[in-house]
């Protein structure tokens, strides 16, 4: 309930604006009286007033707000006026606590109050303060639009305000100044917007908030610190939980799931202890409840194998789609109370859209996901508060869509035929597909490619699938060597450097053994043999079928190791060779 008219100190006490302070005091002194005999009183202002309103803790503070000049001022003005006959004439009607009564007093004060003078606003005033009590009970559109109208009206009049001062003066028996008047009439709106609020609270409908906004165009305290702040901080929480998912792959995410004593279903959201034997099964991690996956398990499963994600990130990408219907949803909701546009929310949906646009640029670089980039980037866009924020974005978003046409020119599709079943290879520039296949370039953790009599061939392996490919046509195989073997060979080598360099592993790549002091290979007959990074290292070379590797020895070059094309990462070798060889000397420097 509105404290400023639903708990007007004049209400309390059962009197109209016009009292003086010692009206006042013996009003006060009869409740207090009749209440001590459990009497409770009832007054003509008592305007859809509930049993037991009045209490001595009520009346007292009633008694100490009229007793002060600044409160008995917001007081005076958000109640009643009984001024003359039309007044006096509507406040009969109010006696009877029944809507057709009330709407006879707002006729006569409706009609009353369409004049162009001071004394129209004064009943319009207390028009619109019972438009308020009305609301307290049911809501009304009509009451509503119509109040906010007329606040508007009264406050913007210099004639009401004069007017309001004399009145003023003349019905309460404390001096005023003209600078507390000011002050006042600087804050009424703040006050007109907290009952509003307070009645946005008390039915949970945010046209009270946007109905005020609209009308005023600015906010009250209340609004601001119990409505506003809080969405504001919950879109920041958001932000916070959206920057904190990432797309990598967790090896150890299913290991910590069957640690868990208590999950979270993905659909429904429900909290269970007991989970179906086949909820691991999904290849992402996700986790249905035993109800969810007898209802939509089969589904759920087409759901996963449907994403065009890369392995393993399909939970993520789920995660990341809840925060950010969550955000929409907080986004929705400034709009619902008219301020999305407000100067704070402007910079709030600044900072979201940034978020969303690390999220974008995250999916597009490692997840290689470049329509999912795109619907981002478009979302980043549409909520950012500020022109130079949507140029921004607008940048992003052309080299995006340029990106998208480009993989789609540059598509590499084959027929391969196929005994039983016709198989088509597709190339892209993130990822092949063979059969009911297909592996991000990403994940490619080995390749290889080679003749074999009477194929070409072309292999790729991740951690979890591979695909071989047998060319009888040399002129295929070439066109798919050229096109993806320099997309695999940074990526696989910078994987095998962080093996070597960071987590100090040996990796094998036929007979030699790459650490990070140099390569090695152990002969039975000839015994152990190294080149090490700082020794003089030539450049590996392709020879036919073979990478070879060098050696300095006798004060010339010679052959180290011939590794056939057939191994797995032999076409990384150069490339490998260099790379550690830089990465050995920048170390050393450091």
């Amino acid at each position: 309930m509105s404290n400023l008219i639903g708990n007007n100190a004049y209400r309390i006490l059962g009197l109209d604006g016009s009292a003086n302070q010692k009206d006042i005091l013996k009003r006060y002194k009869e409740i207090i009286n009749r209440l001590k005999i459990d009497d409770y009183p009832k007054y003509d202002l008592d305007v859809n007033l509930s049993d037991k309103f009045r209490t001595e803790e009520s009346v007292n503070d009633a008694l100490k707000k009229l007793q002060n000049v600044k409160n008995n001022l917001t007081e005076y003005f958000f109640w009643f006026d009984i001024a003359d006959t039309i007044d006096v004439n509507a406040l009969n009607h109010l006696q009877y606590n029944d809507a057709t009564s009330h709407d006879k007093a707002i006729t006569i004060w409706k009609n009353a109050s369409e004049t162009d003078n001071s004394t129209g606003l004064f009943y319009k005033k207390n028009l619109t303060i019972l438009y308020c009590l009305r609301l307290l009970n049911e809501e009304n559109d009509d009451y509503l639009k119509e109040s906010l109208t007329n606040w508007r009206e009264i406050i913007n009049s210099d004639k009401f305000w004069a007017t309001f001062e004399k009145r003023y003066v003349m019905n309460n028996d404390k001096t005023i100044n003209a600078d507390l008047i000011r002050e006042f009439r600087g804050n009424v709106v703040k006050h007109i917007s907290d009952i509003y609020h307070d009645l946005y609270q008390e039915y949970k409908n945010s046209k009270y908030v946007k109905d005020f906004q609209d009308v005023f165009g600015t906010l009250g305290e209340k609004t601001e610190k119990n409505l506003l702040k809080p969405i504001h901080q919950s879109i920041y929480d958001i932000i916070a939980e959206l920057n904190k998912i990432s797309l990598e792959k967790d090896d150890d995410s299913h290991e910590e799931d069957m640690k868990k004593t208590d999950y979270e279903c993905e659909n429904c959201g429900k909290i269970s202890s007991k989970l179906s034997s086949k909820s691991f099964d999904y290849k992402d991690g996700s986790i249905l409840c035993e109800e969810c996956y007898k209802e939509i398990g089969k589904q759920w499963q087409k759901q996963i194998d449907s994403e065009e994600t890369v392995e393993g990130s399909s939970k993520k990408l789920r995660q990341m789609n809840k925060v950010i219907a969550k955000l929409k949803s907080r986004l929705d909701q400034l709009r619902e109370i008219g301020l999305y546009e407000d100067s704070q929310s402007i910079a709030v949906r600044d900072d979201a859209a940034q978020a969303i646009r690390n999220a974008a640029i995250m999916i597009h670089n490692e997840a290689l996901m470049k329509k999912k980039s795109l619907e981002l980037l478009e979302l980043a866009t549409e909520i950012s508060g500020t022109e130079s924020t949507k140029e921004k974005w607008e940048s992003d978003l052309k080299i995006v869509r340029e990106n998208i046409t480009e993989d789609e020119k540059s598509v590499l599709s084959f027929d391969m035929g196929g005994f039983l079943r016709k198989k088509d290879l597709i190339v892209k520039n993130d990822f092949m597909e063979y059969g009911k296949k297909k592996i991000y370039y990403k994940d490619v953790d080995s390749f290889s490619y080679y003749f074999k009599d009477p194929n070409f061939v072309f292999s790729i392996f991740s951690t979890k699938d591979e695909i071989t490919i047998k060319f009888t046509d040399r002129n295929y195989w070439v066109e798919i060597v050229d096109r993806v073997v320099p997309l695999l060979i940074p990526i696989v080598v910078n994987k095998t450097i962080k093996l070597i360099f960071e987590k100090d592993q040996t990796i094998s790549i036929g007979k030699i053994r790459f650490d990070k002091r140099g390569y090695h290979h152990s002969k039975i007959l000839r015994g152990f043999k190294s080149v090490l990074w700082e020794d003089r290292v030539y450049p590996p070379e392709f020879t036919n079928a073979y990478v070879v590797l060098y050696e300095y020895k006798d004060n010339m070059k010679k052959t180290f190791e011939s590794i056939s094309m057939e191994e797995p990462n032999a076409g990384i070798i150069p490339e490998l060779v260099k790379t550690c060889f830089y990465e050995n000397k920048a170390r050393n420097q450091q």
